[in-house]
């Protein structure tokens, strides 16, 4: 969408939504609207770790530029048929003897360095690399994450490359543990899978949210702002959850969830949001040895 847009096609288009690591080019693009708080009342309802986010990373001039509206995180999930209760940590993915169970040939990682990668480097302890608007990891950081996925190779059924492949591979039994997003196993639990456990490690997760942004371009800002706030209301917020398997951005909506509803996406309590860590952008001043790096791991 963001090619589309700074291509031209801004016109044709009141709203978009993309995840929140793609808001900022847009953003430096200079194709949205800062927020008309006067029209999004619903912004203030939001949990405060998403007002806090969008603050943080959709702002420019003084000003936010985007209202996050649907989320989810990527932790593991394990066939608890095969693996016994843990500790959750990315130790799984990388030490033999984490747990007592052979995992070798049996853990799938995705097929992205833009999702694998992070974790990697929460499991080394480089999480300060994460905590501005784009990942700062140093040359070092980056070529020790590439060894260090290098000697994981061995242990992996294989890199996965979309979430319902993953489904479908967990659901066959071709591996025991996954790096995963929480909206997969919610739908592999509201098909009946009572095998499954998902966890968020002790070292954090990475997490995403859908963000609306209203085009520069756009002749109907006041309308366009309007809808985005629908997005957010309870109703309409409750819907998008049922609709996606994730939650909305504005608790409220538990008020319009049935209690089985509210358990697999309703609202979440604000203390499971701390350990979240938004995906980002890789800081162009090391982007070609992180790509490069990401090129070894594949091709090792």
């Amino acid at each position: 969408m963001f090619t589309q847009w700074n291509s031209g096609q801004d016109e044709q288009f009141d709203i978009a939504v993309p995840n929140n690591n793609l808001v900022p080019n847009f953003i430096e693009a200079d194709l949205i609207e800062p927020l008309n708080r006067d029209i999004v009342t619903a912004y203030g309802d939001m949990y405060d770790k998403f007002q806090n986010l969008a603050e943080t990373q959709f702002s420019a001039d003084g000003a936010v530029h985007g209202v996050p509206v649907r989320f989810g995180w990527y932790g593991y999930a394990y066939d608890t048929r095969s693996v016994p209760d843990h500790e959750p940590s990315y130790s799984i993915m990388f030490e033999e003897d984490y747990v007592d169970a052979d995992l070798d040939g049996e853990i799938i990682m995705y097929d992205e360095a833009n999702k694998t990668m992070p974790v990697t480097a929460l499991y080394m302890g480089f999480e300060e690399a994460l905590e501005g608007d784009r990942m700062t990891f140093s040359t070092d950081q980056i070529q020790q994450m590439r060894d260090r996925l290098i000697e994981q190779k061995p242990r992996l059924q294989g890199y996965i490359s979309s979430d319902p492949t993953f489904i479908q591979e967990f659901q066959q039994g071709n591996f025991l543990v996954g790096h995963s997003g929480r909206n997969e196993i919610i739908e592999m639990r509201d098909q009946g899978a009572d095998w499954v456990e998902y966890v968020v490690p002790q070292e954090g997760a990475m997490a995403w949210y859908e963000t609306a942004v209203v085009s520069s371009a756009s002749e109907n800002k006041d309308a366009a702002w309007e809808v985005v706030n629908e997005f957010i209301a309870p109703d309409n917020g409750a819907a998008l959850a049922k609709a996606g398997f994730s939650p909305s951005v504005n608790p409220a909506i538990s008020e319009e969830l049935s209690s089985e509803e509210n358990s697999l996406y309703g609202s979440i309590d604000p203390s499971r949001l701390d350990g979240m860590i938004p995906f980002k952008a890789i800081s162009s001043d090391v982007e070609e040895e992180y790509e490069s790096a990401w090129e070894a791991v594949k091709s090792a």
